[in-house]
């Protein structure tokens, strides 16, 4: 395990950044499925484990908010609304376990299942904001960290304690938000900027 707290480049502390994340407030029986997965990994020093209202899906990075008029963020906003009409509601299972040196997440199937989301907020993010950072993530591998490291160590305990295979979770996806995303400390915070419903419900504004 490596740590996943190093600076990335223009992070700085109370810097924020604009991300669109799933987020995970409506979906009890995912959260519960990330908490039988955090009961595993209590004990081990060097992990930090997610709070429940700080799960998320990281699905695109947009850039720093001191760097975007809020004209542009309007813009983009509207900009996957529309095209978020649509999309139909996604439905895919959650509780590929995936293993990374910085993290312990948790995968989708299919694995593409939420591409089309994802490229829909790409093209409205390219056509309105000019300083933005789609060029930083070309590939995208969904998925929903549980722990993240926090030090240097040996992976095979880690993976031992989840060794049991996990039940699958239904996860239907009806909305993307975009938030203001902010480092404190070992966790990510944030505020709600917006919200993007797929369907017709994405002509409900928030």
């Amino acid at each position: 395990m490596t740590d996943h707290w190093w600076w990335r480049p223009g992070v700085r502390p109370g810097r924020r950044l604009l991300v669109w994340h799933i987020l995970l407030d409506d979906l009890p029986e995912v959260r519960d499925l990330v908490r039988q997965c955090q009961d595993k990994l209590a004990d081990f020093d060097g992990l930090d484990l997610i709070p429940e209202p700080w799960l998320h899906m990281t699905t695109q990075i947009v850039g720093f908010p001191d760097q975007i008029p809020d004209a542009e963020v309007d813009s983009m906003v509207e900009g996957v609304r529309q095209r978020f009409v649509d999309l139909a509601p996604v439905e895919v299972e959650i509780g590929k376990l995936w293993f990374h040196s910085e993290a312990v997440m948790l995968g989708i199937r299919p694995a593409k299942g939420l591409d089309p989301v994802r490229t829909a907020i790409r093209t409205a993010v390219a056509e309105t904001v000019r300083a933005h950072q789609l060029a930083d993530e070309p590939a995208w591998t969904p998925h929903v960290s549980i722990a993240y490291s926090s030090g240097d160590g040996p992976a095979a305990p880690v993976i031992q304690a989840l060794d049991v295979p996990v039940v699958p979770r239904p996860l239907r996806i009806t909305a993307v938000d975009l938030v203001e995303q902010v480092r404190d400390g070992h966790l990510y915070r944030w505020d709600r900027r917006a919200r993007a419903y797929l369907g017709q419900q994405s002509r409900a504004r928030e």
